[in-house]
């Protein structure tokens, strides 16, 4: 067990031995104590958010780069599926666990429906088959063979969209053959497919083929081995450069919430367009300062080690052209698969290894690459992020220690006093506790306040932002739009082979396909930078107002316990600093939120399906066609592609009214559904720290004054029960000191 785990253990285990000393507190008191209550929902907190807290890391990069093998390498085994289909790629998170289980979360049968809607878009029959009817479900046989009659009728020119194959006639294809043997998995609601043990490996039969992979959502696995630690998730990240933007979008998803990113590029292809395409996405999601990069050393591509080093001084060039001075290793992560599974390998590749054994130049560098990359994973996982995390916590239960010390000091000063000094005592008491009091009035007024105006402040923000009268990401989309070429020439033999309706269906999807595109690639990295940028806002709005607070809290405190001097007391000169933005994960967490995928901003087209369509006069122009070919010559040749420019404009039209009604739709949803709500619960976060601080020294210190007057008390056995908890206390705070020390080592 690392050090890391080690005291993250030891945290959880000092937090409950806390609570259970809160406990016994609370008997002695007989009456409700709202200051140990609080003291023991922070201790309840502290262990459940340390059980919760997951730090994520993104491995990304283009089609064959290497990024499964690079996380089985990271777990020493075989157990990601390698090479996953491109129109159906996914995220597989990889965790460390107890037992070796695959879990699948599928779609449910909405969500299929819907991603058919969106692919089927102006297909002819398609349409001739929805038109007066209750909409598509796959579940019914009829409308699966319309669709599959649909598909037929497409030209295979049709199938092709920018020089692939139709990312939407693959999807549907998929849908389709998939159907019967996905079916029992899916249901009304969200459902998954578990495979343990023995039967783990056979989750790949169901990831491996895109024609049921297509109804997975997302993939868990659980591997019984070490690997990276416990508390970190591995992500592989396939899509990136599928033609289906949805799936740049999933992984922008990802990404927002990853704490590192390591992009993984190919010796033997070096950098390609698609890794500078990805790359600028990356960096205009102002993620870029958290990447680094990995470059899979392909050794039977180089001849020698010299030849490896002039391809990577060639990929270095291309990265620093993107990302200044970027942090890059170099390995080959298959070498080091194999070099772990050695025994489970087929006669070629043991062949295949042990030649590469030979090579000693490159594997010995190799080696020393992964040698260092570990270094620098246990660096940023164990001693920056995680380091920080324990860090936290310990400070909020060093403040619940000494407060429960105090409140031991106070109890066996009630004890020694009889009515008299207890009188004496609650006026000593009066003008402090009223001072405290009423700062904490001050206090709560003032993050009221704050609150109030970080809310007004952020609202207008996200009313400027997507603003479509602007000069924002809206408007460009919208411009995007309106300016998209069509070249009618293109078209001219699809129309006269497959008819007006295919054509226009073809027209579409590649329009379709470039604004989706767009979107992913330009209009999300914007709206997830502007996220960002808002909770940045927020943390720093509430942390400025709440480091003067705290040092007026710290004040009034000191001159509470000044009032106290013959009270034994803890009096803590270093108190930390109040503040919230190392927490926001975690208060987002507890309040149930979630920042909106990057996958919403693209279903703008459901509204096309619905009520476009008919606005285009699809069979009036198609009626208009028909009867231009029975005109003269010249006319008739004419006719279609008048027709056809018309189409495209008011399809144009409408797509650019379903985005603004989508993006309106979306942005209120931005707004009160999430940034709204992260200030309430940030400022709640931060009012409770304030009220931890308030009750270090004493709890409420009201009820406890009215227990000095009372005579039948059994002194003897409350003194015993305190002396046990203050022995408790103590050697509690010794292990803070302890954990503190080892933090220290930790973080250097």
């Amino acid at each position: 067990m690392s050090l890391y785990e080690t005291l993250k253990h030891q945290l959880v285990q000092l937090s409950d031995d806390t609570a259970t000393l809160l406990d016994d507190a609370e008997k002695i008191t007989e009456t409700g104590d709202e200051g140990l209550s609080r003291w023991k929902i922070t201790c309840r907190t502290i262990a459940r958010q340390m059980h919760e807290e997951t730090m994520r890391v993104a491995v990304v990069g283009a089609i064959k780069s290497g990024k499964s093998t690079l996380v089985n390498t990271l777990f020493g085994g075989d157990f990601l599926k390698r090479g996953a289909g491109v129109v159906t790629s996914i995220v597989t998170r990889v965790r460390c666990s107890e037992k070796l289980r695959a879990t699948l979360f599928l779609k449910n049968w909405a969500a299929v429906n819907e991603d058919i809607g969106q692919a089927s878009l102006l297909l002819p029959a398609q349409h001739r088959a929805d038109e007066g009817s209750a909409g598509f479900d796959l579940r019914r046989e009829p409308d699966r063979r319309i669709l599959e009659r649909a598909l037929s009728e497409l030209a295979a020119d049709q199938l092709i969209t920018n020089d692939t194959r139709s990312a939407g006639s693959v999807l549907l294809s998929s849908y389709l053959t998939g159907f019967d043997r996905v079916q029992p998995y899916i249901g009304d609601d969200d459902s998954n497919a578990v495979f343990e043990n023995g039967r783990f490996s056979q989750h790949r039969d169901f990831v491996g083929d895109d024609t049921m992979a297509v109804y997975l959502k997302d993939v868990l696995l659980e591997i019984d081995r070490p690997g990276p630690g416990e508390g970190v998730e591995i992500a592989d990240c396939q899509g990136s450069d599928s033609p289906n933007p949805l799936h740049m979008a999933m992984i922008q998803d990802y990404l927002s919430m990853a704490h590192l990113t390591v992009y993984a590029i190919s010796s033997r292809t070096g950098v390609r367009q698609a890794d500078i395409r990805f790359l600028s996405m990356i960096r205009n999601m102002g993620i870029m300062d958290s990447v680094v990069f990995v470059v899979n050393c392909d050794l039977s591509e180089h001849e020698s080690l010299d030849s490896l080093h002039e391809s990577l001084k060639r990929i270095q060039a291309d990265l620093s052209l993107i990302c200044p001075e970027p942090e890059i290793f170099s390995f080959s992560s298959l070498f080091l698969l194999m070099d772990q599974i050695e025994d489970q390998l087929s006669p070629r590749d043991r062949d295949r290894l042990s030649h590469w054994r030979r090579e000693t130049a490159m594997v010995d560098f190799c080696s020393a690459e992964w040698a260092r990359f570990q270094a620098f994973l246990d660096h940023k996982i164990r001693r920056e992020r995680s380091a920080l995390l324990l860090k936290n916590h310990l400070e909020r239960l060093e403040i619940v220690s000494s407060g429960i010390s105090n409140w031991i000091g106070f109890q066996h000063a009630l004890l020694t006093r009889d009515s008299g000094g207890a009188k004496a005592l609650a006026d000593r008491l009066h003008d402090q506790r009223g001072r405290l009091d009423r700062l904490k009035l001050t206090v709560k007024n003032t993050l009221d306040g704050a609150v109030h105006q970080v809310k007004n402040d952020m609202k207008r923000a996200v009313d400027q932002f997507f603003d479509a009268h602007g000069d924002g990401a809206v408007a460009r989309l919208i411009h995007f739009v309106h300016g998209y070429p069509v070249e009618m020439q293109r078209y001219a033999d699809s129309l006269q082979s497959a008819g007006f309706a295919r054509t226009l269906y073809l027209v579409f999807q590649e329009f379709k396909q470039v604004v989706d595109r767009h979107m992913a690639e330009s209009v999300n990295p914007e709206v997830i930078r502007f996220l960002q940028s808002q909770e940045r806002y927020l943390v720093d709005y509430l942390d400025d107002i709440a480091g003067p607070y705290g040092s007026m809290i710290d004040d009034a405190l000191a001159r509470y316990a000044g009032a106290l001097d013959d009270v034994k007391m803890t009096r803590r000169e270093d108190a930390p600093a109040l503040r919230i933005g190392s927490e926001m994960e975690a208060i987002r967490k507890m309040a149930a939120l979630s920042r909106p995928t990057a996958a919403a901003t693209m279903h703008y087209s459901a509204q096309i399906k619905t009520e476009a369509v008919m606005r285009l006069g699809f069979y009036k122009l198609v009626n208009l066609v028909r009867q231009a070919f029975k005109r003269p010559a010249e006319k008739a040749r004419q006719e279609p592609f008048l027709a056809m420019d018309a189409a495209v404009k008011r399809m144009k039209r409408e797509t650019e009214r379903s985005i603004l009604f989508h993006l309106k739709d979306h942005k209120e949803n931005i707004k009160f559904q999430y940034l709204l709500k992260l200030a309430d619960a940030a400022a709640a976060a931060l009012q409770r720290q304030m009220l931890e601080r308030f009750q270090h020294h004493g709890a409420d210190l009201s009820q406890l004054v009215q227990r000095i007057g009372e005579t039948q008390l059994d002194k003897e056995k409350i003194t015993a029960s305190l002396e046990q908890m203050e022995a408790t206390a103590g050697s509690v705070k010794t292990r803070i000191s302890d954990i503190k020390a080892k933090l220290q080592q930790l973080s250097a």
